[in-house]
C-alpha cells in the first residue's frame, strides 16, 4: 500500500504531531508499505531528509509562533502529489498541507483518513492571533480543497454573534467539523480527544488509536551525566519536565509549585528540559518565585542528552490541559518514571494510583503530589514499573499494525 501523510508539522519541529508523523511512518515502512510524508521546507539551511519526505515551500506563520505557513495549491506541485499514485491520504493537520491532501484525494477518489491531533480551540485561547488564521482557512480553503459545497454549511456561522467568544466556539466546531466529515476515519490519539470530536459534529468511524512507545529511542548510548554535569548531588529528588516551553504547556504551575515542594523537600531540584517561545517569561517565574537555584532550565538538547535527563529524574511533572496525548508520558513510562499529571484523559499510561499521581491544577494539590512521591521511594518505584509495563503494551509496532488495520477498513 502507498500512504501519504500530510502534515504541516514535521522536523525539524519537535511536537507530538512530528513525532507520531515518524513513528508511524518509519513503522509502517517496516510492515513494508510505502509511505510519503508531505511537509512544509524548514527554516534556513534546506533539510537533509530520508528519501520518503516531500517538501513544499514555506515561510514564517503570521498566526502562529514556530510555525511554518505554506500555498502548495500550484498546478505543478498538485500534479506532482497526483504523481506519487497513492492508494490512500492520511492528513495529520486541518491547515495548507492537510488541505491539499483532502483536495488530491477527492480529486482521485482514493479514501482519506484524518488524526485529531490538536484541540484548536484551547490553543485559540491562548494565541490569540491563531484565530485570524482560523477564519481566513474557513474562508478559502473549500475553493482549495474544490469541495465548495462546504460553503453553505459554513455561511451561517461566519455571521458575528454578540459574544464572541461564542462565535470563535462555533466558528472552529463547525469549520473543523466539516473538514472531518469529508474524512472516511477520524483517529483520536486519547480519550479526551475522542470525547473532544463529539462536541465538532457527527462524524462516523472515530478510532481511538495512541501513537506507540518507542522503545528503541531508550537505548540510545551517551556518556552525558545530568546529575554531574548540572551539579545536582545524587542524593536530590530530581523533578523533570521535557517539552516545548510554550504558555499552553502550563509549565509555570510547576514553577509556582517548588517553594511549596521546597518547604517539606529543600534539596529538589527541577529540571526543565527544552525550549520555545514562553521559556524567558518562565525563567523570570522562576527568579520572583525564590526557588531559582532549585530550577535548572537545559534549553534544548539533543535526543541522546534528552533521554539521559528522562532516565536521571526520580518524577515526571506535566501540568499541560491543551496535550492531546502528551507523547513525553510515553517516553517517561518506557523508563519506569512515575508521574504527576492533571488530565485525567491525556494518556492511557497516566492513571491515577497506578503509574502516578493526578492533582489539581493548583499549586497546593500539585506540590502535595509530588511531595507524596518524594517522600515514598516504595510508591514512586511501583509506580514508575507499572507505567512501563502499560507502556511494553503499547509499542509503536503494535500501534503501527492497529493503523493499516484502520486503512484496510476504509479500502
Amino acid at each position: 500500500m502507498k500512504i501519504g501523510f500530510f502534515t504541516d508539522r514535521y522536523y525539524p519541529q519537535v511536537d507530538g504531531v512530528a513525532v507520531s508523523v515518524e513513528l508511524f511512518a518509519k513503522e509502517l515502512i517496516k510492515l513494508g508499505h510505502e509511505v510519503i510524508i508531505f511537509a512544509p521546507q524548514s527554516a534556513g539551511k534546506k533539510q537533509v531528509d530520508p528519501p520518503y519526505v516531500i517538501r513544499f515551500r514555506s515561510f514564517p506563520s503570521i498566526w502562529y509562533e514556530n510555525h511554518r505557513d505554506t500555498m502548495p495549491f500550484t498546478p505543478a506541485t498538485i500534479k506532482k502529489v497526483h504523481e506519487q499514485n497513492l492508494d490512500i491520504a492520511h492528513i495529520h493537520t486541518p491547515a495548507q498541507i492537510g488541505v491539499l491532501g483532502m483536495r488530491v484525494a477527492k480529486e482521485s477518489g482514493m479514501p482519506m483518513v484524518a488524526t485529531h491531533h490538536c484541540d484548536i480551540e484551547q490553543y485559540v485561547r491562548v494565541y490569540k492571533k491563531m484565530l485570524i488564521g482560523v477564519l481566513l482557512g474557513i474562508l478559502i480553503a473549500p475553493a482549495l480543497a474544490k469541495s465548495l459545497d462546504s460553503y453553505k454549511e459554513l455561511l451561517p456561522y461566519l455571521k458575528p454573534q454578540k459574544s464572541i467568544k461564542v462565535w470563535n466556539h462555533k466558528l472552529i466546531l463547525e469549520s473543523v467539523g466539516i473538514f472531518y466529515q469529508h474524512c472516511d476515519a477520524v483517529i483520536a490519539p486519547s480519550v479526551k480527544m475522542v470525547n473532544s470530536l463529539k462536541d465538532y459534529a457527527t462524524i462516523n468511524n472515530v478510532y481511538l488509536l495512541p501513537t506507540g512507545v518507542d522503545f528503541k529511542a531508550t537505548q540510545i548510548k551517551t556518556d552525558f551525566n545530568p546529575k554531574q554535569y548540572y551539579q545536582i548531588d545524587d542524593n536530590c529528588p530530581l523533578l523533570l519536565f521535557v517539552g516545548r516551553l510554550g504558555k499552553e504547556k502550563n509549565v509555570q504551575l510547576i514553577i509556582r509549585s517548588m517553594p511549596k515542594i521546597l518547604e517539606r523537600s529543600p534539596s529538589t531540584k527541577l529540571l526543565i528540559v527544552g525550549d520555545g517561545p514562553y521559556a524567558q517569561e518562565l525563567r523570570e517565574l522562576a527568579e520572583s518565585s525564590g526557588a531559582s537555584p532549585s530550577i535548572i532550565f537545559t534549553g534544548m538538547l539533543d535526543r541522546a542528552r534528552t533521554l539521559a535527563c528522562f532516565k536521571a529524574g526520580d518524577i515526571f511533572c506535566f501540568a499541560s490541559l491543551t496535550d492531546t496525548q502528551g507523547l513525553v508520558l510515553n517516553e517517561a513510562a518506557a523508563v519506569a518514571k512515575p508521574m504527576v499529571f492533571v488530565d485525567p484523559a491525556i494518556s492511557a499510561l497516566a492513571t491515577d494510583k497506578v503509574t502516578g499521581i493526578l492533582a489539581n491544577a493548583s499549586v497546593s494539590s500539585f506540590s502535595s503530589a509530588c511531595i507524596k512521591l518524594i517522600n515514598n521511594k516504595a510508591l514512586a518505584e511501583t509506580y514508575g514499573k507499572k507505567a512501563k509495563s502499560l507502556a511494553l503494551t503499547m509499542t509503536i509496532a503494535k500501534q503501527a499494525k492497529k493503523l493499516l488495520k484502520i486503512y484496510l477498513d476504509i479500502v
